[in-house]
């Protein structure tokens, strides 16, 4: 694209530009020329950029267009595969069937020939001389593949889905002459289904035959419902807070293999997830017995005799543990009780208070709970306390108008302190003489 065109000359006044022209009417007749001939140039280039955006939008629908084609061809092909897969499956059961039908039936007789001497088994209850009935025998059958145990009900549980399904396939696989029919076979799978995993093909369900090509449609229907999407990364998340804790290593490492299989885990990772999970005692052992190799395999059998080597340990430990005799535990009684005097001495025991006193802590009195509940400690009245009380002070006279008059006259190292107790609220009257020991009223 060429250049656009300048004018001879810019200026806002047309008088200037009147008087430009008339003096240099060449120059503005060449500026003219070359003006048009830049606007032809352009005009004929967006023309073309048009027709080439045309030729590109045709080019994406027609690549749209083939692109849908493609999609249509490739889920036609996925069904066929899908088809084909199940029709494999039918020529499998088909061929095992036709496997057994061609093998030979073996014939017996219809009856046993009679035995020439005379019958000695006869039962007690047959009468002397009476014939016993003939057993009756099959004229002939076909030989039947040995039967395989029924497996276990399925009851929609998410993780006993897989277990379920890989039975019903292998006995299906290995008892296909027992069930020649697709209809034997979807009515076995369904009488092994129970709660909500019958419920779900119940509607599915007429006059007692689930309304499938086959068993492993059923089977895939069960799939849907009650799979595990995230079944990978739910193993891995259990695997890696798999703990050994206080049982025998090879209880914990069968685990730890079915999740790392269910995890679909390389071996190389499994080594520090190994060693991660085993109790602190094998971990301590490694210690000092490093294993040598960090493959699974080989890191896994040294970890199984390092846990071998510590259980016989243990036992050992506890075979050898000394018991106590009867004799030993009476001789550390007596031991006990012949103790120096000087030592009981070291703390004395703490002062035992008279019965029935306000300072009692005894057992009896705490559960009474009337300090809690500010009752009066004689009556239980909530009106008064025990000081103010109208029934009469059945304690012993000894122990009545009780007051420590200190914290030293409780204490049984110190000398006792002779004083006055104070009268009590209903007025009975106390003699100046009164003599007291311990801070007790003898009267």
């Amino acid at each position: 694209m060429s250049n656009r065109p300048q004018p001879p000359l810019s200026t806002d006044s047309p008088e200037e530009l009147a008087h430009h022209v008339a003096e240099h009417a060449s120059d503005w007749m060449m500026y003219l020329r070359n003006l048009n001939q830049y606007t032809s140039t352009l005009e004929e280039e967006v023309s073309s950029s048009q027709v080439e955006t045309l030729s590109r939008n045709a080019t994406i629908a027609s690549l749209r267009s083939d692109l849908t084609k493609r999609d249509g061809v490739i889920s036609y092909q996925k069904d066929q595969y899908d088809a084909a897969q199940k029709e494999v499956i039918r020529l499998e059961i088909e061929k095992l069937q036709l496997l057994n039908a061609a093998i030979p039936a073996v014939q017996t007789p219809a009856t046993e020939p009679a035995p020439t001497g005379p019958r000695v088994d006869r039962t007690a209850d047959a009468a002397p001389g009476a014939t016993l009935p003939t057993p009756v025998t099959s004229t002939g059958s076909a030989i039947l593949s040995e039967k395989l145990p029924d497996p276990k009900e399925f009851d929609g549980s998410r993780h006993d889905l897989r277990r379920f399904t890989q039975q019903i396939y292998a006995k299906m696989t290995a008892n296909a002459d027992r069930f020649p029919t697709a209809t034997a076979r979807l009515t076995y799978v369904a009488g092994r289904l129970t709660e909500k995993a019958y419920e779900l093909i119940l509607p599915k369900t007429l006059y007692g035959v689930p309304q499938f090509v086959d068993y492993p449609d059923l089977l895939k229907y069960l799939e849907e419902a009650f799979g595990d999407p995230d079944r990978i990364q739910n193993s891995r998340n259990k695997l890696y807070q798999l703990r050994q804790r206080n049982q025998d290593f090879s209880t914990y490492f069968a685990e730890f293999q079915r999740l790392a299989l269910e995890g679909e885990m390389p071996d190389t990772a499994l080594s520090p997830l190994l060693f991660q999970g085993i109790s602190r005692e094998l971990q301590d052992m490694l210690l000092h017995n490093p294993a040598d190799s960090d493959e699974f395999r080989p890191y896994a059998r040294h970890l199984q005799s390092l846990d071998n080597r510590f259980r016989q340990h243990q036992q050992q430990v506890s075979r050898h543990k000394p018991v106590s005799t009867p004799a030993q535990t009476t001789s550390k009684t007596y031991a006990t009780a012949i103790k120096p005097a000087a030592a009981s001495t070291q703390r004395p025991p703490a002062p035992l208070l008279p019965a029935g006193d306000p300072m009692d802590l005894s057992s009896q009195r705490r559960s009474n709970g009337r300090k809690e509940r500010r009752e009066c400690y004689r009556c239980g009245s909530s009106d008064h306390f025990v000081a103010q009380c109208h029934l009469p002070d059945n304690r012993p006279p000894r122990v009545q108008g009780f007051r420590p008059s200190s914290p030293a006259s409780r204490s049984p190292l110190r000398s006792p302190v002779h004083s006055t107790p104070r009268s009590p609220a209903r007025g009975r009257s106390n003699s100046p003489a009164q003599s007291s020991i311990n801070g007790a009223s003898l009267r």
